[in-house]
């Protein structure tokens, strides 16, 4: 073999010109080693399904956790709004001529027979508000003044929604426990 370089003549086996060092011929590479790893497809495959089991149990411990939370979140809002209704129903008392409560929530929402005076926000005027349904009850008219009232909110779902229920009159002691999502009665315990 001719060296296309300098054309000095070299053995038929040679790498490199002897004259110049040319590269004669091109060393082929070695032949590839065979992983003995697991192929690309099974590594994905085993990752997919542990993230999958972990991401199960994340979420088994999780979401019921925030269910519970959420709840909790409206059952103090529950309490909130029968002390909302009871100090509505003060002003409302105070603002009537002549001094009386109403029997309606409606009213409440807009200070309709209490000066005009909106003393409740018209959520829970309208009965719905955080998961719970309100409903108040005024007592028996004497000489046209209402001198006693109930309310009362339950879940809308019960164990969704919440799980208490709560009861408020013209005391102002709030009462609630767990009933299977009925409605309140002065029979409940107070709630500290």
């Amino acid at each position: 073999m001719f060296c296309t370089k300098c054309g000095e003549k070299n053995d038929d086996d040679a790498i490199n010109c002897q004259n110049c060092g040319r590269v004669l011929k091109k060393v082929p590479p070695p032949p590839p080693v065979k992983s003995t790893g697991l192929p690309i497809w099974a590594i994905i495959l085993i990752v997919g399904v542990v993230g999958f089991f972990v991401l199960g149990l994340v979420s088994a411990i999780v979401i019921p956790s925030v269910f519970r939370q959420r709840m909790r979140a409206n059952e103090a809002a529950a309490q909130g709004g029968l002390k909302t209704i009871a100090t509505g129903q003060t002003d409302y008392n105070n603002n009537s001529n002549p001094h009386t409560y109403t029997g309606e929530l409606m009213c409440l929402g807009s200070g309709t027979g209490g000066g005009g005076i909106r003393y409740v926000d018209p959520n829970l005027a309208n009965g719905l508000k955080s998961g719970y349904t309100y409903q108040m009850v005024g007592g028996t008219s004497v000489q046209g003044s209402i001198w006693t009232w109930s309310a009362t909110a339950w879940p809308i779902t019960y164990r969704s929604t919440g799980v208490r229920t709560y009861y408020i009159d013209e005391s102002g002691i709030v009462r609630g426990e767990d009933i299977g999502g009925g409605i309140g009665t002065v029979a409940m315990p107070a709630v500290w």
